[in-house]
């Protein structure tokens, strides 16, 4: 700054003097530097916008051009395979029966009208039949025997090898010397081909076709970079005059360009120096793009697809005029509405930023006192309110902060705030007696210090390792963390903001020691209750079945159907007490983490067929419909048979306890994703929303108000112990339902290879 030239610093200083000018002298540069870019841009925008379409009409109908012919093949392909499969033309051809196949083939023709041409040779490539239509009229011509068509490559291909792919044959019409393409493929019989049939389609028809899709003139070549056939109505001196431009290089270049449908380039003119991108037809110019004209995956020419570009000149400078016009009109009245508007927003900017700076101090009485009717004054006022209400949140966030912390210390559990880092925000008093009491060191770190370990009680003290049992929690869970005699329930949730955004975490603690004490002494219980009680059941249930077997034997006893019935009724009640029992057992199993599964060889689908031919007889008489839906190979899974055939009981008897009649209960077994997946499906009351997160919980029992399904029997035990079962086998169980939609109950467990070395021991 001190090197420059005196005027140079009084001239910067003078522009950034004051914000106004900081302000007016870039917004006037930046103006003048973007219209001047912006008309240059512009106008060669417009004048290769026109170019950049047509290149894009081109590439389209060329596209247009390459689908339409794949289907005009796909036409001729049809009603090649509608003669070879025609019944009774085979045999026609094998008899030389020509009255025969001019009766089966004539209707085929005349209904596909996109056909010109069909031929019928025998295995020799002799003609035996040949239709063809007139190039411009639908009269048909029927004649037989007349040509030999064995030296044609496509015919001796498809005579070689019937079952092979279809061929393409491209030739003259053998009476008016027009360009056929022919379709050919075999006519076959149980015994093998017998000859072959050609389907075909005048090549001039086909482009006239194209034409009107692709809405441009169409122009096939040989590799030769001849003319074969065009849509432009001119003599041959007139196409070889006009098309000098397409060589054999230029075929070669088509043929060999990465483009994957068409080929736009420059052309040179034979003969001179002259680069140009157009061809002239009579006095009109065109752009040219091409294309490999292809048939069943075979080159069979180079097509070009060609649209005028007359309009393209004269409305590039039309339009560069009038947009260079407009455009610095514009230009003038932004620049000129920008200076004024930027001097009326200086002025009060100054005031704001004074004001702001008063606050950010903290004086909070500062008013900007701007009273204008524009944005500038609303920005004011708006600042002005803003500052009023802060200083009302802050009293009000004071007061509410005071209120949070005095129930916060009030709460018995212990409550733990972290925010994303893992650092201790806020902790209560009971939170930190609980802590306390395994490690006085814990309330002086953040819990994501404490190493993941075993809780061992140490010297003198009991020092807890908690980190992985209080963060990392699924939201609501709740899990329970067992310190030597002390027991905790820790629970997680995420601090969120309004909006979803993650602040933090909340663990709140609670000492449950006591009651997992009582709940030990329960399960303890239970155990020596369930197994007291299984010895004198054991000795009911087989005197009952004596008896049972004594009625069988003896029919003719002395013994009424009121004793039958007793006999049975004891039978279903100390069935249901010893599932009930054995029910409690597992449950105890399960809670103590022993629940062993005797792992062999199963085939799924004959488990579930044994297990449902109890419930046939029990459907029928409740009038639900009963489906099972088996596949057709095995479903090898490893599992216990008893402890399966129990979870699919299980299933099966909710289903049939909670589906009003007529409705129908499903059982389909299936293979997915490497398992063997089980689902029954019923039409029955369905389970609410709120209930289905507590379905696989201990003694929890669904209740449907409206029907007499809430007072169905049952410990609540059914679900909880099946889940267990399903994934001691390393499986999943999961459900899906509606309530009055009915439910679907699903478990799934890995299939393996009963055939496997790996089994050779169960």
């Amino acid at each position: 700054m001190k090197n420059l030239p005196r005027w140079l610093q009084s001239l910067i200083e003078y522009f950034s003097s004051s914000i106004s000018k900081k302000i007016i002298i870039p917004y006037a540069l930046l103006t003048l530097v973007l219209a001047a870019m912006g008309i240059f841009i512009i106008t060669n925008l417009v004048a290769g916008s026109f170019e950049d379409r047509l290149k894009n009409q081109l590439l389209e109908a060329g596209r247009v051009v390459s689908d339409e012919i794949v289907n005009r093949e796909r036409l001729r392909l049809e009603i090649e395979r509608v003669v070879a499969n025609t019944i009774g033309v085979a045999d026609a051809i094998i008899d030389k029966d020509t009255a025969a196949l001019e009766e089966l083939l004539l209707p085929v023709i005349l209904n596909a009208r996109l056909i010109d041409s069909i031929i019928i040779v025998d295995t020799q490539g002799k003609e035996v039949l040949r239709f063809y239509r007139e190039v411009n009229g639908d009269r048909i011509f029927i004649e037989a025997g007349g040509l030999d068509l064995s030296e044609w490559e496509a015919v001796n291909k498809v005579l070689a090898n019937p079952e092979g792919n279809k061929q393409i044959q491209l030739a003259e019409g053998f009476d008016n010397n027009r360009l056929i393409i022919y379709t050919v493929g075999s006519v076959r019989t149980a015994e093998g081909a017998v000859g072959a049939a050609l389907v075909g389609t005048y090549l001039e028809k086909e482009l006239a076709v194209l034409q009107s899709l692709a809405l441009a003139q169409l122009t096939l070549f040989n590799n030769a970079g001849q003319v074969i056939v065009t849509t432009f109505v001119m003599d041959r001196e007139e196409q070889a005059e006009a098309f000098k431009v397409f060589t054999p290089e230029r075929y070669r270049q088509v043929l060999e360009s990465e483009k994957e449908v068409t080929f736009l380039d420059q052309t040179q003119v034979p003969e001179q120096d002259e680069i140009t991108n157009s061809l002239t037809v009579r006095d009109r110019s065109y752009r040219l793009a091409y294309a490999p004209f292809m048939l069943r995956g075979q080159v069979y020419g180079v097509y070009a697809v060609a649209l005028r570009t007359n309009f393209i000149t004269d409305a590039t400078n039309e339009s560069r005029t009038w947009l260079i016009a407009i455009f610095s009109i514009g230009v003038v009245t932004v620049f000129g509405i920008g200076y004024s508007v930027s001097r009326r927003i200086t002025n009060p900017i100054l005031r704001l930023v004074r004001t702001s700076e008063a606050i950010s101090a903290g004086d909070l009485n500062q008013r900007t006192g701007l009273k204008r009717e524009d944005e500038i004054g609303i920005l004011a006022v708006a600042f002005d309110d803003m500052t009023s209400d802060l200083q009302r949140l802050l009293q009000i966030q004071e007061e509410e902060a005071s209120k949070l912390n005095a129930i916060l210390n009030s709460i018995a559990d212990g409550v733990i705030v972290q925010d994303l880092k893992g650092e201790i925000v806020v902790m209560n008093p009971a939170a930190k007696e609980i802590l306390e009491t395994v490690g006085h060191d814990l309330a002086q770190s953040t819990l994501q210090n404490i190493e993941n370990s075993k809780l061992v009680p140490l010297e003198g003290e009991e020092y807890a390792l908690l980190l992985n049992h209080l963060t990392g929690l699924d939201f609501s869970e709740v899990r329970r963390i067992d310190i030597g005699r002390l027991s905790l329930s820790a629970s997680s949730a995420l601090v969120l903001t309004s909006d979803g955004a993650q602040q933090g975490s909340v663990v709140v603690l609670r000492d449950i020691t006591r009651e997992v004490e009582s709940e030990k002494l329960k399960d303890e219980f239970i155990k020596s209750i369930s197994h007291e009680l299984k010895t004198p059941l054991t000795a009911i249930k087989g005197y009952n079945n004596l008896l049972k077997m004594m009625l069988e034997m003896d029919p003719g006893q002395n013994m009424g159907d009121r004793q039958k019935s007793t006999v049975e009724t004891m039978e279903k009640e100390v069935n249901d007490l010893d599932n009930i029992i054995q029910a409690m057992i597992d449950l105890n199993q399960i809670d103590a983490g022993e629940l062993g599964v005797d792992q062999s060889p199963i085939d799924l689908s004959e488990l579930i067929m044994t297990e449902t031919e109890e419930w046939m007889e029990k459907m029928e008489e409740k009038e639900l419909s009963f489906e099972l839906l088996l596949p057709d190979t095995p479903v090898w899974v490893a599992g216990d048979h008893d402890r399966l055939a129990r979870v699919i009981h299980n299933l099966i008897k909710n289903a049939f306890d909670y589906t009003n009649p007529p409705g129908t209960v499903k059982v389909l077994v299936k293979q997915e994703n490497g398992q063997g997946q089980v689902d029954i499906k019923d039409t029955g009351v369905g389970i609410r929303e709120e209930d289905q997160r507590f379905l696989f919980t201990k003694f929890f029992r669904a209740v449907h108000e409206e029907s007499h399904f809430g007072k169905a029997g049952g410990a609540g035990l059914g679900l909880y112990i099946s889940k267990a079962i399903v994934e001691a086998h390393e499986g999943q169980m999961w459900m899906e339902s509606q309530p009055n939609h009915g439910s679907v109950f699903s478990f799934a467990l890995p299939i393996i290879d009963p055939d496997s070395d790996d089994l050779k021991d169960w």
